[in-house]
């Protein structure tokens, strides 16, 4: 039996080929056992290194760490405080917003709702504080006095209608009686019936500051003239009557209750009371206040006044008084004989008076 391969030869070529891949591999084994060498010992002191650092290192990363987490609480506390400071800042925004709203809507007020002949040029806005004292019994105190120019009789109004009337003022403040107050007496007639009446106040009471500040009672409509015209929901405005008060303000709207007294329902009141214009008002001075020099009437116009002179009654004159006659008596005679009358007496009469009796 034969072997496998046993006829084959080996010939020079492949010897030579072999010869030279193990010269390659020789080359190759040595240079990469001094690169080994090498690697391993730079690996071998940088592990030494390491561990040599590492403690070192270990406590530099605590200290950053530490110190960043120091500083993160820092900042926390610094974005905190500023975020509570701009929330002041907001809120005084949104009040100052707010009021600016407000005042733009008292400077807007259109001129009719001022009434007839106030000043507006003079006027002077003004906040107020609800007040429970004072001699009456409802007025607001306003941050407005004399050195502003606030004077007694002032009328105050807002946006909405008419507040009141200024009654005593300071040197910084004013105080203003309100409409439903129990004193306050206002005249007003009907926008479209005209009616005449009298705003009486209702409110006895002052204002309770915690729980009701802003509630305002419904004055009621007194001395009616004409309350059959009067209708319901109509506007009330002031009739200037008196000289208090100009006349066309908006009071409010007359509402009729169950019991047949009308009330009117303020304007002023539709929400809170606190910003207002103080304005000037001067009425229709009287006739009797500018006299002028009487230069007698007009030519062509007669007058129908009869002068009458004061003239002096004398007494008629009386009539003389009459003498009594005398009584004539005859004597008797001695012969018998009847003895003749004898002639009349001779009266002579009185003289007449020649004036009145004194």
């Amino acid at each position: 039996m034969r072997r496998a391969g046993a006829g084959r030869r080996i010939t020079p070529g492949v010897l030579i080929a072999v010869a030279l891949g193990l010269g390659a591999a020789v080359l190759v084994a040595l240079q990469a056992g001094r690169g080994g060498v090498l690697q391993a010992g730079d690996d071998g002191a940088a592990v030494a290194g390491r561990v040599a650092t590492g403690p070192a290192r270990a406590s530099e990363n605590l200290v950053d760490r530490i110190g960043a987490m120091w500083s993160a609480a820092a900042r926390v506390q610094q974005l905190e405080r500023e975020n509570r400071e701009l929330q002041t800042w907001r809120e005084l925004a949104e009040r100052l917003a707010e009021r600016n709203r407000r005042y733009e809507a008292l400077l807007r007020m259109p001129v009719n709702s001022f009434g007839e002949g106030a000043d507006i040029e003079r006027s002077i806005a003004a906040q107020l504080v609800l007040d429970s004292g004072g001699p009456f019994t409802r007025t607001l105190v306003a941050n407005a006095g004399a050195e502003h120019g606030v004077r007694v009789g002032f009328v105050a109004l807002n946006e909405n209608g008419l507040v009141g009337r200024v009654v005593s003022v300071g040197r910084r403040t004013s105080r203003v009686l309100m409409l439903d107050d129990y004193t306050s007496r206002i005249p007003v007639l009907g926008e479209s019936s005209r009616v005449r009446a009298v705003l009486a106040g209702q409110a006895t009471r002052p204002p309770e500051l915690i729980s009701q500040p802003y509630q305002v009672q419904a004055p009621r409509l007194d001395f009616i003239v004409g309350a059959q015209d009067l209708r319901e929901g109509e506007r009330i405005i002031t009739s200037g009557d008196g000289g208090l008060f100009p006349r066309g303000i908006p009071v409010g709207v007359a509402q009729g209750g169950r019991d047949g007294q009308w009330r009117v329902s303020l304007s002023a009141a539709q929400r809170p009371i606190d910003f207002v214009r103080l304005v000037p008002f001067v009425g229709l001075e009287a006739p009797e206040q500018t006299l002028t020099a009487d230069a007698g009437p007009p030519p062509g116009v007669s007058s129908s006044v009869a002068v009458v002179r004061r003239e002096v009654m004398t007494a008629p004159p009386t009539a003389p008084t009459p003498a009594p006659r005398p009584r004539i008596v005859l004597a008797p005679r001695t012969d018998g004989a009847a003895q003749p009358p004898a002639p009349p007496a001779q009266i002579q009469p009185e003289p007449a008076p020649s004036g009145p009796p004194q």
